[in-house]
């Protein structure tokens, strides 16, 4: 494994760490531009600034500025890979289902009835 990839997974486990990211409930309450946004960033897994703003159709340091926005809250997260920075959505991960303590009985309740 190359040092490179071993310090972007480093950043992306620090990154999980920092903040719980966006659930998909989260982006239906969101101000229209930024659920279009994310909506867009999401589709297109990894964007650059230039696409970034490209899509916003205005200049780069206001498209960095709408980035920082959104990587303070969370939402964001920035990737520098080789030099190349680009830019992904941080989606919450699922939560898992909660199996009760109790499940054998719980099963063998059912199979008794």
């Amino acid at each position: 494994m190359s040092p490179g990839l071993f310090d972007r997974l480093n950043q992306e486990m620090q990154a999980r760490d920092k903040t719980p990211g966006l659930t998909m409930s989260d982006v239906l309450v969101l101000p229209e531009a930024e659920r279009r946004l994310l909506n867009w960033m999401m589709r297109a897994d990894e964007v650059s600034l230039a696409e970034v703003a490209d899509r916003l159709q205005a200049d780069e340091t206001a498209a960095r500025a709408r980035l920082a926005e959104l990587m303070e809250k969370g939402y964001v997260r920035e990737i520098d890979i080789h030099g190349d920075v680009r830019y992904r959505v941080r989606l919450a991960p699922k939560r898992g289902r909660e199996i009760p303590l109790n499940i054998w009985s719980a099963l063998d309740d059912k199979v008794d009835k």
